[in-house]
């Protein structure tokens, strides 16, 4: 269907003659009357009676005239959108997240990015690293961010953020008047440890297999899923544990929870956003990254390329 024709159509109709419309298209009035007899030809119906200086409008010229309207309106519906793609920010923003940056540090920034963007809808899913990977790769998530970058065909992951893993204790532990702790002393300690998949998990391995520590000599008390599980386990003092510093914030500013730094090198947490390789992303994904590089500054600047 050729818009031209209707929007000439839908000019004669208003003006209620050719030679205004033609006026109003700034076009020739047989060039007006060219679309007129194209579009009547092209949809097999006579559309307006000409009687005179007036024309009026057949019963099929209604159902044109009707549709017409909705058509020419949709179309700069559709400019309007397309020219405010590159500056207006707007849409659902479904992002999935390990529970390190997904406790603490992501609320706060898609709040600040919902406060900045108010036409965005924000939904926030907290998972394992594993499984925050595989979602993106299946098309459940357009992007992540995640506390280990697993080499993956079909993923791409960047730098977002870096953190520290510390040692968690209740404030009436032994341990809880020093300021950091040895990696080779955590071997005498009933440990809480987090479920396969984690991210955290994956990188205090590395560092004890790094400093000597084998796995089958740690006091593993017991395995628990994410960081909410084993915080709660340290509370309620079954053992200790390492988790991401950003995790804590809020129980060691209100002391419910010490943090102890870990001695040893490999001990500091990576965060990086990871997306589908074959994707491009949405305005509003990479709105938030732009706004997420903005707000954590030269964190992530820092990192490593994965």
């Amino acid at each position: 269907m050729d818009l031209r024709q209707l929007l000439t159509f839908r000019t004669v109709v208003d003006k209620g003659s050719f030679s205004q419309a033609a006026e109003e298209l700034e076009v020739s009035q047989p060039a007006v009357s060219f679309q007129i007899r194209s579009l009547e030809e092209r949809l097999g119906h006579r559309l307006l009676d000409r009687s005179g200086r007036r024309v009026a409008v057949t019963e099929a010229g209604e159902v044109v005239y009707r549709y017409a309207k909705r058509m020419i309106g949709l179309e700069a519906e559709l400019e309007r959108e397309m020219g405010e793609i590159g500056t207006r920010v707007a849409g659902r923003l479904v992002l999935g997240s390990s529970t390190g940056p997904g406790e603490v540090l992501l609320p706060r920034l898609l709040g600040a990015f919902h406060a900045a963007h108010p036409d965005v809808r924000v939904s926030l899913a907290v998972s394992d690293t594993q499984t925050v990977c595989e979602r993106v790769l299946d098309d459940e998530l357009e992007l992540g961010v995640v506390g280990a970058a697993r080499p993956q065909r079909g993923l791409v992951f960047e730098p977002f953020v870096r953190d520290e893993l510390v040692a968690i204790v209740p404030p009436g532990h032994r341990l809880a008047g020093r300021g950091s702790v040895g990696l080779d002393e955590l071997v005498a300690e009933p440990m809480l440890i987090q479920q396969e998949g984690s991210g955290v998990r994956s990188v205090v391995e590395a560092a004890l297999r790094g400093s000597g520590v084998r796995d089958r000599d740690l006091n593993v008390a017991m395995e628990l899923g994410l960081q909410q599980s084993v915080k709660a386990a340290v509370l309620d003092g079954f053992g200790i544990t390492v988790i991401s510093r950003l995790a804590v914030e809020r129980e060691v500013a209100e002391g419910t929870l010490v943090a102890l730094r870990l001695e040893g090198p490999g001990l500091e947490r990576h965060f990086f956003a990871v997306r589908h390789a074959g994707r491009t992303p949405k305005r509003v994904t990479s709105a938030f990254m732009d706004f997420a590089r903005a707000e954590l500054g030269d964190m992530a600047a820092a990192m490593p390329s994965p």
